[in-house]
């Protein structure tokens, strides 16, 4: 079964047998929250919008933007745990001064150090948005008055820029010590490629050129393969002269002996010999002609006597002329064996030339593209040098958070006023009071004759048998005392 709502009149009740208690609540948290309202100063707070950017040296063509909003983020955050740094948060108290006006040399101390930047310095994203969704942020401070709102918030500018330029300032520093570094090692590396390259073209000397030609292409073709190509024809066809002229030279030596010899060459020999050949031809025809006429004539006839004769004296010519075209061959050989001779010579040192490049084309191709790598590593380390220092520049001059405006102060303190503070803890106070009331109160009474609620209180408005009872149990208890100290005398 539920239970029963209880009765308007029991609430009227409680309250009008417990108002000193619930009015007491009121009355003690309205004074606390007069006291707290006329003792506690008025604070003022003094926002200034910002915008961030990137550094220009990263990328020109996005003027400054950011790449991503992950990096927005980071730089807001960055600037966000500056803004409450101690040193920033110091050097701009220490501008303001105290706030009476004093001087102090020791102002400011730590103790107020953290307490200002955990209750009067922050840096909020436009609208309570996150931080990374836009540019624009506000520094936001907190003073006393609206004049020190005003200036609190211009040194904390002034102290944010300086400290953001001296992070940036001792960032680059060490990026420019350890691009420096790499740029000394890439520097050394490509010393060091250099001096083997230089060893490799001093000695190559004349055939460097062969040697780049050969490492540049993969097709395997160069000057001195062509001209190898074409001495070995050369040489060919030398030897192949040379052949045919020694063969013309036996010939013609063992014709100087026996004439008949030359008759039964081949006529391709005597060629480069005509006189030989027309003489050749002659003997021939003599022979011939006495052949003819040893058939006719007897060896006494005249005509047979004179062809033989003939015959005689073309032998006679062809052995002369044998021998003088060998006298005159004779330097036309040596030259031609000479000349196969340096064909020769100049073949196998084209080969020779051939097999040193083929063996120095590897190890040249590896040094050649180990030297381009370590120029284009030299060279991007420096352009990484000069980015460095280009921002290193920059951040001695100018800062990556510019004032999009001057500071904007509130117009009244911040938080309640004393009216609303006072009600506030009035309110506060019946609440409490209104909990302790019916905390401690009993319930109304039930059905079935069970007692009623006011028979629960002490003192007035119990029935008459139940006070009774109450002093007949206080007696008991009275009695229950007594005896053990009449005992206790009688012993």
């Amino acid at each position: 079964m539920s239970a029963a709502p209880i009765p308007w009149k029991h609430i009227r009740n409680v309250l009008v047998l417990f108002a000193p208690l619930w009015v007491g609540a009121v009355a003690a948290f309205g004074l606390i929250g007069v006291i707290y309202a006329l003792f506690s100063a008025d604070v003022y707070s003094a926002r200034q919008p910002l915008v961030v950017r990137d550094e220009a040296t990263r990328a020109v063509d996005r003027l400054g933007r950011f790449a991503s909003q992950t990096e927005l983020k980071a730089a807001q955050e960055t600037i966000l745990e500056m803004t409450q740094n101690r040193e920033v948060v110091a050097a701009a108290l220490r501008e303001i001064g105290p706030p009476d006006g004093r001087i102090d040399e020791n102002w400011p101390p730590l103790s107020t150090i953290d307490s200002v930047i955990s209750t009067s310095v922050n840096i909020l994203a436009p609208k309570g948005a996150e931080f990374g969704n836009t540019e624009v942020v506000y520094l936001q401070v907190k003073a006393g008055d609206r004049d020190r709102a005003v200036r609190f918030c211009r040194a904390m500018y002034d102290s944010l820029t300086k400290h953001l330029r001296d992070v940036r300032r001792v960032r680059a520093d060490s990026v420019i010590v350890e691009l420096t570094h790499a740029r000394d090692l890439a520097k050394k590396n490509l010393d060091e490629v250099t001096s083997r390259m230089q060893t490799i073209e001093v000695e190559f000397g004349e055939d460097l050129g062969e040697l780049r030609s050969l490492s540049e292409t993969h097709s395997g073709d160069s000057s001195i393969r062509r001209a190898l190509i074409t001495t070995k024809e050369q040489l060919q066809k030398a030897e192949l002269d040379l052949e045919k002229m020694q063969s013309l030279y036996s010939l013609l030596v063992a014709g100087s002996k026996d004439p008949r010899k030359l008759l039964i060459s081949g006529g391709d020999l005597l060629n480069s010999q005509p006189s030989l050949q027309r003489l050749k031809d002659g003997l021939i025809d003599a022979q011939l002609r006495a052949s003819q006429l040893s058939g006719v004539y007897t060896l006494e006839n005249p005509k047979r006597k004179a062809a033989i004769a003939t015959e005689r004296e073309i032998r006679e010519r062809i052995i002369q002329e044998t021998l003088s075209v060998i006298a005159s061959m004779k330097p036309m050989l040596e030259l031609e064996v000479t000349q196969v001779a340096k064909l020769k010579d100049k073949v196998d040192s084209l080969s020779r030339k051939l097999e040193m490049l083929a063996e120095a084309r590897t190890s040249y191709s590896e040094i050649d593209a180990e030297l381009k790598q370590r120029t284009q590593q030299l060279a991007e380390a420096e352009q990484r040098l000069v980015e460095a220092r280009a921002s290193r520049s920059a951040a001695l001059s100018t800062s990556l958070v510019a004032e999009l405006g001057p500071p904007q102060v509130s117009d009244r303190p911040v938080g309640p006023g004393a009216a609303t503070l006072t009600f506030g803890s009035m309110a506060a106070g019946l609440i409490f009071g209104l909990g302790a009331v019916f905390l401690i109160a009993p319930g109304p009474t039930q059905s079935q004759g069970r007692r009623r609620w006011t028979d629960h209180l002490e003192g007035q408005n119990r029935r008459a048998e139940d006070r009774a009872r109450l002093a007949e149990q206080k007696r008991r208890s009275s009695d229950e005392v007594v005896e053990p100290e009449s005992v206790s005398q009688s012993s």
